[in-house]
């Protein structure tokens, strides 16, 4: 079978285009043939040996696929040949034609679901958690995404449009301001040419937001407290830019007429929670099922192309999803 490999971490050229043995379905386990992949954030802190969850070198990349169950190891009762699946892990492991698989990481997807939308559906589970689990607590009515025009921060716009919340998107270009606009987004902010906390407050009539989400954080993140609505919450769902360089609860004190909350957020947080993991995957599959998403592919290509995927990852001059398909 192909697959796409690393043996040392770097840059797209690390990604190597190989065959591989064909694996078998062991106990507990499902062999799950490759529809197709879904390429993101976390496949290039992969590549680049920077994710917490690193596998053990060489290993096949992707966290995401969809496909059809081929072969049913032992002790599982729950998943049966035939079946139209997702299998969405960390660590790696997914960018191949076939894939042996926990059965735990695997969702049976109903009649109806587009496979190559179904990968989006990993991004639709964080942007779900990020509107509503890990903001307990906060009534959300509005919304301010930055890094929106990516996989997770469409996602959101998407949900907030399907669940009537406002949304102010951040982007770094005109063009991804206009996709995020398309979207659903209420309003935009291209975060090259303007102070985000100025534009979001005038835009909110000085009252600014109840949410504000995260993926970049960075040495000025302590700035997004100023354009947080009272009982509003930062959440951080990743740290592309770094960290901030501000004490962070010296600067939380500095709002305290907010009662402002700031959370980290990672998907991991269901580990150790199967049931819960489960019942978030099935909330958003249901949605898709109901035609009431619209994921954004920004581009079908081969396995083969695996390392221009990932050139165009880092170049950021991508709108929605990355997908890639079996070469022929």
């Amino acid at each position: 079978m192909k697959a796409i490999q690393f043996s040392k971490t770097g840059g797209p050229e690390v990604l190597e285009y190989v065959d591989l043995p064909n694996p078998m379905a062991g106990p507990g386990e499902v062999l799950v043939k490759a529809q197709s992949f879904g390429v993101g954030k976390p496949d290039v802190l992969l590549r680049s040996g920077v994710y917490k969850w690193m596998p053990e070198l060489p290993a096949v990349i992707g966290n995401e696929m969809s496909g059809h169950v081929v072969g049913v190891g032992a002790g599982v009762s729950h998943l049966a040949l035939g079946q139209t699946v997702l299998v969405f892990g960390t660590g790696g492991g997914r960018h191949a034609e076939v894939n042996s698989v926990p059965a735990d990481i695997v969702t049976v997807l109903p009649d109806g679901v587009d496979l190559d939308a179904a990968v989006c559906i990993p991004n639709y589970a964080i942007a779900w958690c990020l509107l509503r689990e890990a903001c307990s607590g906060v009534n959300v009515q509005s919304v301010y995404v930055n890094g929106a025009a990516g996989g997770v921060g469409s996602a959101v716009i998407d949900l907030c449009r399907s669940e009537g919340i406002k949304v102010i998107a951040g982007a770094s270009s005109d063009v991804k301001c206009s996709f995020s606009r398309d979207l659903g987004a209420e309003h935009t902010i291209n975060y090259g040419s303007v102070t985000v906390a100025d534009r979001v407050m005038e835009i909110t009539d000085g009252r600014g937001v109840d949410l504000v989400l995260d993926q970049l954080v960075g040495p000025d993140f302590s700035d997004n407290l100023r354009m947080l609505a009272p009982f509003g919450m930062i959440l951080s769902f990743n740290a592309l830019a770094g960290l901030p360089e501000k004490e962070l609860f010296a600067e939380m004190r500095a709002h305290l007429g907010k009662s402002p909350a700031v959370r980290c957020f990672s998907w991991h947080s269901y580990d150790a929670n199967p049931e819960a993991r489960g019942r978030v995957l099935e909330e958003v599959i249901s949605r898709f099922a109901a035609g009431e998403l619209t994921p954004r592919v920004h581009a079908k290509m081969p396995l083969s192309e695996a390392r221009k995927a990932h050139e165009i990852l880092d170049s950021r001059n991508f709108c929605g999803k990355i997908v890639l398909k079996p070469d022929a």
